[in-house]
């Protein structure tokens, strides 16, 4: 995560150049040249890890676990410092990496795409004061959400997460990169203020490694308020201060480990996080519940990361959604309560004639299955009042009528509370309470 000087809340990397670089994990040899007029003529450019003693290099497998085991006991991400064996470890591993490359053109890979964990960081002399102060600290977890896909909108964000409790900082970034070039974005050229951290204009060593990048807008997220707290910095004043840049030294093949430098000479080392969404759906589909807890922990956190505002009224909501995972309110009828269990358990919403229907289906057997049939409503931008006018179970050709559970003429409208809706995974919470998990089929 490149840092300029002044929102530098992340990372920042690149292969260092001055004095005070070098203190960072010995990170330097490079040999300059003028920047070529062509990626063929970059060959004259080279960044490698040296230490004193010649290093061997070991296979990638045992250079990532080599690298893993030597920041594990860092405190800081690196802010308390090293021993001489965690350091030499370090560097191996890191030479034998860089080298190897992973995947050649990381930049225009999907593998790079989504949010990424800082889990250790080299300390230079060029280091901004903000990064310093929230990346060093353990109780704070950090990120970088990368987003390069989309021709529309390229953008690199740093998060910091001070916990539930307390809320998040997110930095957010315009980028441009080789394959996807932002129209009139100009990269940073100067080394700017020393206060806010030197920054490097060494040209990156190979084509679709490296993000460019300009920070354009930060706030804060408190939890205990409903609205978040701009970061003061005046981004449209500050110029090339805003700007910076990243070079992928190393993407794994898999996809989950990565080696970043960016422009301030730092040196990052980040695990790919997996999204509470692929979290939830790896844990639902285990059939664990034991996990339960978890699962409720991670459909509270989607809740405010649903991109649908009024789900209620969306048109996401139609198509044959497949239920995944239940967990059914004391309250719930029997039925319900049986039926949630069964591996094909189907909800079918769809548009007749402008009246939205709905259609459950539970197949217990070839020829055996429970069914129920009605309409639905929006009503308010998360609720769906619903009506089911027709349950029964067909065996073959026959079809018994069930009865529809409490009757009387006290019992509540029934409806369904959307709480996250995406293209094709819905969380939805019943008028009992009963809480369900769906992807779309």
């Amino acid at each position: 995560m490149g840092h300029h000087a002044v929102v530098s809340v992340a990372f920042t990397s690149a292969v260092p150049l001055t004095d005070a670089n070098k203190s960072c994990c010995k990170i330097h040899r490079i040999v300059r040249s003028q920047r070529p007029r062509s990626w063929s003529q970059r060959g004259t450019v080279h960044c490698a890890v040296t230490s004193a003693k010649v290093i061997k290099r070991s296979s990638v497998k045992e250079a990532r676990e080599s690298l893993l085991g030597a920041i594990t006991d860092v405190k800081g991400r690196g802010k308390s410092g090293m021993s001489p064996e965690q350091l030499s470890k370090l560097e191996a591993a890191v030479e034998s990496l860089e080298a190897d490359r992973g995947v050649s053109d990381p930049t225009k890979s999907p593998l790079l795409e989504g949010r990424w964990r800082l889990l250790f960081t080299t300390r230079p002399g060029s280091a901004s004061p903000i990064q310093k102060t929230f990346v060093g600290v353990d109780a704070f977890t950090v990120y970088q959400d990368v987003l390069l896909s989309s021709a529309e909108k390229v953008r690199v964000n740093n998060i910091v997460d001070f916990g539930a409790k307390v809320g998040t900082l997110k930095v957010e970034a315009e980028a441009s990169t080789d394959s996807n070039t932002r129209p009139g974005f100009v990269p940073r050229q100067k080394p700017g203020l020393a206060v806010f951290g030197k920054s490097s204009n060494t040209p990156p060593v190979h084509p679709n490694m490296r993000v460019d990048f300009q920070f354009d807008k930060a706030a804060f997220a408190f939890s205990a308020l409903p609205f978040k707290i701009p970061y003061p910095v005046p981004f449209k004043l500050l110029g090339d201060e805003t700007k910076g840049w990243i070079d992928v030294t190393y993407l794994s093949q898999d996809g989950k480990l990565r080696l970043t430098r960016g422009n301030k000479g730092t040196l990052f080392v980040l695990l790919k996080d997996p999204s509470p969404k692929q979290q939830l759906l790896e844990l639902v589909s285990s059939s664990n519940r034991s996990k339960d807890d978890e699962i409720q922990r991670l459909m509270e956190t989607l809740q405010t990361q649903s991109p649908e505002r009024r789900p209620a009224a969306s048109a996401k909501t139609q198509g044959k959604w497949r239920l995944l995972w239940s967990k059914q309110a004391g309250n719930a009828n029997y039925l319900q309560k049986v039926l949630s269990n069964q591996t094909s358990n189907f909800q079918i919403i769809e548009e007749e004639e402008g009246q939205v229907r709905v259609e459950i289906i539970v197949q217990l057997g070839p020829l055996l299955a429970i069914k129920a049939g009605g309409t639905c409503a929006p009503e308010g931008a998360s609720r769906t009042m619903v009506s089911l006018n027709d349950i029964r179970a067909e065996l073959g050709p026959l079809r018994i009528p069930l009865p529809k559970g409490n009757s009387s003429s006290n019992s509540q409208p029934a409806y369904v509370d959307w709480l996250y809706l995406d293209d094709d995974l819905r969380i939805t919470r019943g008028s009992k309470g009963s809480m369900f998990i769906h992807t779309k089929s």
